[in-house]
């Protein structure tokens, strides 16, 4: 047996842009690899059982947290007076922004949120970070940051993509004029 995670949203699925994260037998892990390259472009194995799981929480990880300081950045910007429009266009165009948050913020930029990965599993994925790093004992507050705002935008839109936080950031930050309807928008 082999623990096998899945890496990428509904568009990496359909581009064939998958990543698969195994732990287990590397013997098995070859065997399968003809089935990993149908379903995937990279896959890799981490180590024993578990460790794909495991590699897992870190990639999310890096996503959520990465979603919430981008979320935190475009609010600064903003208040700060710059274009809503051009900042999210400038900013998915910086070395700072990851491949996985470019698509993020090009639905930011027209108010959709529609789920390629909800909040509800982003959340489901934090609850699981924090629960790895208090048994390791890891201390973690820019992760328990992200996980507060996701579940707060959770409470409020359980349905929505987890870049929905950016909306939230703004409405916290007073700015919730923003039309949110990507319909009228």
């Amino acid at each position: 047996m082999m623990d096998v995670a899945i890496s990428g949203s509904t568009p990496a699925a359909q581009e064939g842009m998958l990543t698969l994260l195994a732990g287990g037998n590397e013997e098995l892990f070859r065997a399968a690899a003809p089935i990993f390259q149908v379903v995937a472009k990279r896959y890799f194995l981490l180590g024993g059982s578990g460790s794909g799981t495991a590699m897992k929480l870190v990639v999310n990880t890096l996503l959520g947290v990465g979603m919430q300081a981008i979320a935190e950045a475009v609010v600064l910007g903003q208040k700060a007076g710059l274009d809503r429009e051009r900042l999210l266009e400038v900013l998915s165009q910086t070395a700072v922004i990851a491949p996985a948050h470019v698509g993020k913020l090009a639905g930011a930029a027209i108010n959709d949120y529609s789920p390629q990965f909800p909040l509800r599993l982003m959340n489901k994925d934090f609850q699981l970070i924090l629960k790895a790093a208090a048994q390791e004992n890891i201390f973690m507050p820019a992760t328990v940051a992200a996980f507060r705002v996701n579940s707060d935008e959770l409470a409020h839109n359980d349905e929505e993509d987890f870049s929905a936080v950016l909306r939230r950031m703004e409405e916290v930050a007073g700015l919730a004029a923003i039309d949110l309807d990507p319909v009228t928008s």
